[in-house]
């Protein structure tokens, strides 16, 4: 990674956010707070990365903020979450991770390959499981407030 101010890595990633917001046919409403929350996983991740040098721990935890925010902004904007969270996580995802593994193979350096591949795989795990948490929690709740009511 490079060594750019942290405001910088936000403003990059809001930009590419939107950029993949655009992509994917979002609501114009929604392209700033998308946008913000990209800047803020990444700019999360970054940090974590720096303090703790666990990138899996930073994805995890980056991708429970972006959920999070995402099911926040949903409720606020009528819009459904999904709109946030697939741009949002978009700046997590290892794709030079996934490059070198399949460089690693085309090269034959099996050993390399296993290792990046494996770190791949669970970075992708940690992020799909950091969204499933958050999902899961803001049904369940969701859930049980409704019974309450009744």
């Amino acid at each position: 990674m490079t060594d750019m101010p942290l405001y910088l890595h936000f403003i990059y990633s809001f930009i590419a956010t939107i950029g993949f917001s655009i992509f994917f046919n979002a609501p114009k409403v929604t392209l700033i707070a998308s946008g913000i929350v990209g800047g803020v996983g990444w700019s999360l991740f970054y940090y974590l990365v720096k303090i703790t040098g666990n990138d899996i721990l930073a994805n995890f935890i980056s991708a429970i903020i972006v959920s999070y925010l995402s099911e926040i902004l949903a409720r606020k904007l009528r819009q459904p979450a999904i709109i946030f969270v697939i741009p949002g996580v978009i700046p997590l995802v290892p794709g030079l991770g996934m490059y070198n593994t399949m460089l690693y193979l085309v090269q034959n350096d099996y050993a390399r390959a296993i290792s990046k591949g494996t770190n791949v795989l669970f970075v992708g795990g940690a992020i799909s499981l950091g969204i499933l948490v958050i999902t899961s929690l803001i049904k369940t709740l969701h859930i049980i407030s409704k019974k309450a009511a009744k």
